[in-house]
């Protein structure tokens, strides 16, 4: 009998009235737009995207700080919106992207630390104390900087401090969003390479969110790829850099720039600006950027992605729309 999911996402919609200014009706956004994904226990799922795809939105459902317009985020099978915040954020802990916005700027490292221990009433004072004095020594925080401000600390020492504080009450998985992107390139190897060896340490799940394709190869297991509010690919991480399947995947490895100067910026044939939100295209939400857009990519929607089995939600790998190789690659 295959092990059910930890976490898991069904039919996930998220949408926001956003104002068009004066004497207008506001516009819906579909922030996350019809989401399904399972989280295995002991995995590392990616999710990248570009900026404004749902992905920091998705993480907040995932963390219980949002609820769903539509849809269910289910823990270990059970709907996470029954569970209660509190009882819910022992299991499931985030590490946020700007640790110091993260961190109480008036509280000591130490008093950061061990707060989630206070508020859950979780032992005394001396043994909330000596748990997170261990945490930080675990994660590369000497006893010296109990005593600290985040204002005292470097950009990679209060990313510990938060990995620190998401690990005090030993949750079962991490929700992190963006946790290097704010971070030196040689600090976060530095913060990755600690990730994966708490997760081995602490029997984590991770869903781990980011816009860096080559964090996300190093620490992944799985990829789920968004665009729109939508999961338009999701396979194994070798699958995803070594055979991506949708154009916008494809588009998002060729992005990546190289070391060397001769190779110059990429072209990608996407266009200079981004899709309207507010106003998406029909059919295939990627159709006006796609450069193998054909027949029916602007009036018929893709098949969505398994959360199950994977694939790509793109006419070109769908049997029944899948045109002929040289139509397809003209």
């Amino acid at each position: 009998m295959s092990q059910p999911p930890i976490l898991e996402t069904t039919g996930l919609h998220r949408r926001f009235r956003v104002s068009q200014g004066m004497f207008k009706p506001k516009a819906t956004l579909n922030a996350v737009n019809g989401v399904d994904l399972r989280v295995m226990r002991g995995e590392t799922l990616g999710i990248v995207g570009e900026s404004g795809c749902g992905k920091s939105t998705l993480a907040q459902m995932l963390l219980n700080l949002l609820p769903p317009s539509e849809g269910h985020v289910l823990f270990d099978g059970h709907p996470a919106a029954d569970a209660g915040r509190a009882a819910f954020a022992r299991r499931v802990q985030p590490i946020f992207q700007d640790p110091f916005s993260s961190l109480n700027p008036r509280k000591t490292i130490l008093d950061i630390v061990s707060m989630p221990l206070r508020v859950h009433r979780i032992g005394t004072a001396a043994e909330q104390e000596r748990t997170a004095r261990r945490l930080m020594e675990r994660v590369g925080l000497p006893a010296r900087f109990a005593s600290r401000y985040p204002k005292e600390l470097s950009g990679g020492q209060r990313q510990r401090v938060a990995i620190a504080r998401a690990l005090v009450m030993q949750p079962e998985v991490v929700i992190c969003d963006e946790p290097t992107s704010a971070l030196d390139a040689s600090v976060q190897s530095q913060i990755l390479n600690l990730l994966m060896e708490l997760k081995a340490d602490f029997n984590l799940t991770y869903v781990f969110i980011s816009h860096n394709l080559s964090v996300v190869e190093h620490i992944a297991d799985r990829v789920a790829v968004m665009y729109l509010g939508r999961v338009v690919e999701l396979t194994g991480v070798d699958g995803i850099f070594d055979a991506p399947q949708h154009p916008y995947t494809k588009a998002l490895l060729e992005s990546v720039l190289t070391v060397a100067p001769e190779d110059g910026v990429p072209d990608l044939a996407l266009g200079a600006g981004f899709p309207d939100p507010l106003h998406p295209a029909p059919g295939c939400p990627f159709h006006p950027r796609c450069p193998r857009a054909y027949g029916p990519c602007d009036s018929v929607v893709p098949r969505p992605v398994s959360p199950v089995t994977g694939g790509a939600a793109c006419h070109l790998t769908d049997p029944e729309h899948a045109p002929d190789k040289e139509r397809a690659f003209a």
